[in-house]
């Protein structure tokens, strides 16, 4: 093969894998961190592809929003004129009732309220007066640092921990947020008396263990400090709790107090249909298994507000700052939640929450449950409650987590900014900051204006929060270091009003790995074509118009493509081909590799092209598979077939049958007339040589059928096979003469699987694997022990079993097994009238049609006429090899 040809197909290679690559990298970036496998490489990649997608941000320039928001910034010019931060809520409360009177659509906190104002009593009931009097204008914070990954199940625990530990002032009747998720019989139920129970029984322990650490005989003893101590560790114990709910560790489902733990479940369950018959081991398993993860993230421990403002607020959001594996805040999530229970549970972002203020809009979180439980998000849109009937306005485009990507205006205020000591004066104007263009310098620049209060703030969303260096509310983004977090949810609430939002390529997941093999193997073939210079000044020519298209549809199309693996493809397969264009010495090997892999299997080639000594005579001790198939009756065949169609029928079966072994990670051993004997586990190392042994025989049998009919339409003759396989210790490695080599496997573990095939003859069964093979496979597929055998040679017996099915059997098949079960148990134990029943119920259930049942049917009836003797072990002993 030329060089050219080679170089083309290593383009080839390098673009199939990371076609290969990136299909399952869009799987794992889009599917919701909760639900993620853990895979450093995937991670790692997702890190790189963030990063470099952070350059795109840079080079954008900034974009001016005319969305009505602005933040009132306690910065550090605040702080100076008026004092260190926290402020006194009596000056909240005139700072907010002032923009109110001016006309703001809201007002929403990036700051949370939660210890009482100890040294101005009444300053509480300042700020709370101000929240009563208008409840449908300000939004109160609140956050949570315990991000929760419990069991599926253990939400029903969650959700009740949350509203016993404030949820049900957080979150209240929200009609601007609403939940359609598919809920069944358990999620119906009323859990609150079971976990009410159960949450007394654990703060009291809670309460007498810091009671007796402290030496105190009462709560009222404790001191302010040691009661908000007290109350930490209480709701601390409960999510603590849920975690190990309905598992191994759960306090309440051990020891005496069982009997009465059922019970309460049973008094739960009680006007459930469903339920109440079920065991109480059964309610508990049927409880486990009927929840899936859910995508959105899960909190637990949030922080309220104290009760006084807390009571009179109608909403409440969360100012979590969701962070990128990196450490990188990207996107922002609309929606958290504790537990899923609808109306109680689930907590808007800041940005989202407010939005929805200047409506009033609502907006609709539609959950999606597939067939098998699980949980996905399948919309979020928002609609105009103002018009009737409502009517839809956006659809925005979520991920699987429920968040937005963030569309960046440019670098810290690049939106309204006003600071706050600005609202504490009696001038009608108001002085308001922007980031924007020097034209000149071509540098931004700070431009201050002063606006007219009321009409400045007249219909626009507020929010405030702390953007003082010493405050340490700062976050790294793409665009800079220490953005201030309340800017975040600045921008993402603009995003919302501007309805434009940065979005991936829908159908990326699909069409990139086409890209990546189709665009990969084009290019492969011009540098393959191309001598070194021109291959570098097109490498340059494709990088540059890559990087050009993909700016374009950021800045012009807000389309952000997972660009880091087209970049990474085009640079190793150019790297590649170079490389093997200059090291000559790769062409002899791939020649090499191309005339042996038309003899043996290519796996068998990679490992002696590894090392000049694999080509010397020799094997070594490995624990494989060994699989041999024959064809039933072949010798007959042979016999009406003249040459030419014999080799022709030869040739039609073996060549799909040796496609499933190599499919299946196997070696071609050889072909002998027209059986095939082939090992699993060797050249290359393979944990699974069983199962892939056991799945290869399977599909082989898959295949046969489907050969059967199609010799039955070219009146070829109907062909059988038999299938054998043993796992055990083996010797494999290039045996023969110096003259002729072969890669091959022996030993007694060999000579087994090759005389379990044969005794498939004996049974009317087409695959039987050894007890030794059943070890490694049980939990996988499904096989039933047919006997115990002791095969010529050999004086220790060895239990057989019929490979029935990948998985588990169902139906009819799953009740002929469990009759042949008892049946076979029944025979072991010397009773052979209920066994022979057995055996006639199974064969009765595929009418007639089961060699095995009929076999024991026979045998049952020889041992009645004629019972065994004292000693007999049930062995039978195989006269042939």
């Amino acid at each position: 093969m030329k060089t050219e040809k080679i170089s083309i197909l290593i383009g080839i290679i390098i673009s199939a894998f990371f076609a290969w690559f990136s299909s399952y990298y869009f799987n794992y970036s889009r599917t919701p961190a909760i639900q993620r496998p853990y895979s450093p490489l995937l991670e790692s990649t997702e890190v790189l592809d963030l990063r470099m997608n952070d350059f795109k941000y840079k080079m954008r320039p900034s974009v001016q929003s005319q969305a009505p928001v602005a933040l009132i910034a306690i910065d550090d010019a605040s702080v100076r004129e008026i004092g260190r931060w926290p402020w006194s809520r009596e000056m909240i409360a005139e700072m907010t009732g002032k923009v109110l009177q001016h006309g703001a659509k809201s007002v929403s906190f990036d700051v949370i309220f939660a210890e009482p104002e100890a040294a101005n009593p009444t300053a509480d009931s300042a700020l709370a007066k101000v929240i009563e009097a208008n409840p449908d204008k300000v939004v109160l914070g609140t956050f949570s640092e315990n991000l929760i990954d419990f069991q599926p199940h253990q939400d029903l625990c969650v959700a009740e921990a949350f509203l016993a530990t404030g949820g049900e002032q957080l979150v209240k009747i929200n009609p601007s947020f609403s939940i359609d998720e598919e809920t069944h019989a358990i999620d119906d139920l009323n859990w609150a008396p079971l976990f009410k129970t159960f949450f007394d029984s654990i703060q009291e322990r809670e309460e007498e263990d810091l009671l007796k650490s402290l030496g105190k005989s009462s709560r009222e003893e404790l001191s302010t400090f040691q009661k908000n101590n007290l109350k930490a560790r209480q709701s601390l114990a409960l999510f603590d709790y849920c975690k190990s709910w309905l598992t191994k560790e759960d306090v309440f489902l051990k020891g005496e107090n069982r009997a009465q733990v059922a019970l309460l479940y049973a008094q739960v369950t009680k006007d459930s249909a469903a339920l109440k018959n079920l065991s109480f081991d059964n309610l508990l398993a049927r409880i486990r298994s009927s929840y899936k993860t859910h995508p959105i993230p899960q909190y637990g421990e949030w922080t309220p507000n104290i009760p006084e403002l807390q009571t009179p607020a109608t909403y409440t959001a969360s100012f979590i700052a969701q962070l990128d594996s990196d450490g990188y805040v990207r996107r922002y999530p609309l929606f958290f939640r504790s537990g899923h229970k609808l109306g109680t549970s689930f907590i808007p972002s800041m940005a989202l929450q407010s939005f929805l203020l200047s409506g009033p809009y609502r907006a609709e979180l539609k959950m999606n449950t597939g067939k098998k439980g699980e949980k996905s998000l399948e919309s979020f849109n928002i609609y105009d409650t103002s018009k009737d009937p409502e009517v839809k306005i956006a659809s925005y485009p979520v991920d699987g987590s429920g968040q937005l990507l963030i569309n960046f205006y440019g670098r810290q205020m690049s939106l309204p900014y006003v600071s706050a000591k600005e609202l504490f004066n009696d001038s009608p104007t108001v002085k308001v900051t922007t980031s924007v263009l020097n034209q000149q310098s071509k540098q931004l620049v700070y431009e201050t204006k002063e606006y007219d209060k009321k009409e400045f703030f007249k219909d626009r969303s507020l929010i405030v929060g702390a953007t003082a260096v010493g405050l340490y509310d700062l976050r790294n983004t793409p665009l800079e270091a220490n953005y201030p977090g309340p800017e975040l949810h600045l921008t993402m609430l603009a995003n919302l009003f501007d309805k434009n939002f940065l979005k991936p390529w829908n159908a990326e997941s699909t069409l990139m790995p086409w890209i990546l093999l189709i665009g990969g193997t084009l290019l492969a073939t011009a540098w393959a074509l191309m001598g070194p210079l021109a291959s570098i000044a097109g490498f340059m020519l494709v990088f540059a118009l890559m990087a050009a298209l993909d700016l374009w549809l950021f800045m012009s199309k807000q389309i952000l493509l997972h660009s880091f693996l087209i970049y990474i493809s085009a640079l190793t397969g150019f790297i590649a081909i170079q490389l093997f264009k200059y090291f000559t010495e790769e062409k002899k090997k791939k020649e090499l590799k191309s005339t042996f892999s038309k003899y043996v299997s290519p796996a068998v080639v990679d490992e002696l092209l590894k090392d000049a000594a694999n080509l010397k005579l020799g094997g070594r001790r490995e624990r494989m598979t060994a699989f041999f198939s024959d064809v039933r009756g072949f010798t007959t065949i042979s016999e009406k077939l003249p040459p030419e169609e014999l080799s022709r029928v030869l040739n039609l079966y073996l060549t799909p049958m040796t496609d499933i072994v190599f499919k299946n990670q196997g070696t071609l051993d050889k072909y002998m007339g027209d059986a095939i004997m082939a090992f699993f586990g060797a050249p290359v190392k393979d944990s699974q040589h069983a199962a892939h042994a056991c799945r290869c025989a399977l599909q082989s049998l898959v295949k046969l059928k489907e050969l059967q009919k199609e010799f039955s339409d070219k009146g070829l003759p109907y062909i059988d096979i038999g299938i054998g396989i043993n796992t055990g210790e083996m010797s494999v490695g290039n045996m023969g003469s110096n003259i002729v080599q072969n890669y091959t496997v022996m030993g007694d573990s060999v000579n087994l699987a090759s005389r379990l095939e044969g005794i498939n003859k004996e049974y009317g069964t087409r695959i039987v694997i050894s007890e030794f093979t059943y070890n490694d496979i049980q939990e996988e597929f499904t096989a039933r022990e047919i006997d115990r055998v002791r095969v010529k040679g050999k004086l220790e017996p060895v239990r057989i079993f019929e490979l029935v099915c990948e998985g588990t059997s169902s139906g009819k098949e799953a009740e002929m097994l469990a009759l042949f079960q008892q049946g076979y148990e029944t025979y072991h134990a010397r009773k052979f009238t209920e066994a022979q029943k057995l055996f006639k119920a199974g064969l009765d259930l595929y009418q007639g049609q089961e060699p095995v049942c009929e076999l024991y049917i026979e045998r049952c009836q020889d041992y009645i006429d004629s019972p065994p003797p004292e000693g007999w072990d049930g062995v039978y002993v195989m006269k042939t090899k």
